[in-house]
């Protein structure tokens, strides 16, 4: 039986007017997106650039994605600092604001043992009841979570699945052999998503989705219904995009490419993050040619959400 969590998920970006959250901008972007399909949102990610948020921008944000998808829409607070008494207060401030669920951020910088990465998944899980989604983020936290430490967590039911930053189908496997083929195998690999599924994954989370959620959808469909010929070629027309947004950091590209798909939308970013170089933007805005644009009823104004799920 599918899970709610199993899909397309798009890691929504937080639109900026200036150094001030667009509130504005960022209902319209949850009304299209639910309009072209898709399955739910992870809301103060690295796509959000959550760094730079303040605690409360971070709750405020949640609340408008929340009052803007509807009450039963499926809404992933990432959530999570390298100190766990300050993650398990922030898992609070999630739930209260809405959250359907948790994508616990694993700590980053102070490198813990296998021992202190479940010690810290292990106290979010009892400081909640929603469910959680463990971030394996090696590249960031410099210590990636085992499969042993994975088989230790089994003891806490709300623990459900893990995202993968890295499209290891090997690993997507043995994860499977030490828990359940139940427990969710979610990527974040965008160029690996059709591979990833057939290794036993369930679902994406990704930045890309920003822009095309119902290409997302329609290939997350496509490799549920094992029609792979219609995901390969979903894919491969994600291929050219995938390749130039990793010309900056996340989420430089993502957002000029939405200011030119979205008029009125910006593509400002905090610092550190700096605009994108010019030759970069060009490639992008090339590659993105052919991508869908929202109805001027939608740039204008926004729509209220197409569907919702339970």
């Amino acid at each position: 039986m599918n899970h709610w969590l199993h899909g397309m998920f798009t890691a929504l970006v937080t639109p900026f007017d200036g150094e001030r959250v667009d509130h504005a901008s960022l209902e319209r972007l949850v009304a299209w997106q639910i309009a072209q399909g898709a399955d739910g949102f992870v809301v103060g990610s690295s796509t959000g650039e959550f760094s730079t948020l303040t605690p409360d921008e971070r709750v405020a944000v949640l609340a408008t994605v929340r009052s803007a998808a509807g009450r039963h829409f499926p809404v992933v607070a990432a959530a999570g600092t390298n100190a766990t008494a300050q993650t398990v207060t922030e898992i609070a401030r999630a739930e209260r604001a809405g959250a359907s669920a948790i994508l616990l951020r694993l700590p980053y910088y102070n490198r813990p043992t296998q021992a202190g990465l479940v010690a810290h998944a292990a106290a979010a899980a009892q400081a909640t009841t929603l469910e959680i989604v463990l971030d394996n983020d090696p590249e960031r936290c410099g210590v990636e979570l085992s499969c042993e430490a994975l088989e230790l967590l089994s003891l806490h039911s709300n623990i459900v699945g893990i995202l993968e930053r890295r499209g290891d189908l090997a690993r997507c496997e043995r994860i499977a052999r030490v828990r359940d083929r139940r427990f969710m195998r979610l990527t974040a690999a965008a160029d690996m998503i059709p591979s990833y599924f057939l290794a036993g994954g369930c679902g994406a989370i990704t930045a890309v989705g920003n822009l095309v959620p119902h290409w997302l959808f329609r290939l997350g469909s496509a490799m549920r219904s094992e029609l792979y010929g219609q995901a390969q070629m979903l894919q491969r027309r994600l291929v050219p995009v995938n390749a130039v947004l990793a010309g900056e950091p996340e989420p430089v590209l993502i957002k000029h490419a939405l200011s030119v798909l979205h008029p009125g939308i910006r593509p400002d970013c905090r610092l550190p993050l700096t605009p994108a170089g010019q030759a970069v933007a060009r490639l992008v805005e090339e590659a993105i040619e052919d991508f869908p644009r929202p109805p001027l009823s939608a740039v204008n104004g926004h729509r209220a959400p197409a569907k919702a799920r339970a």
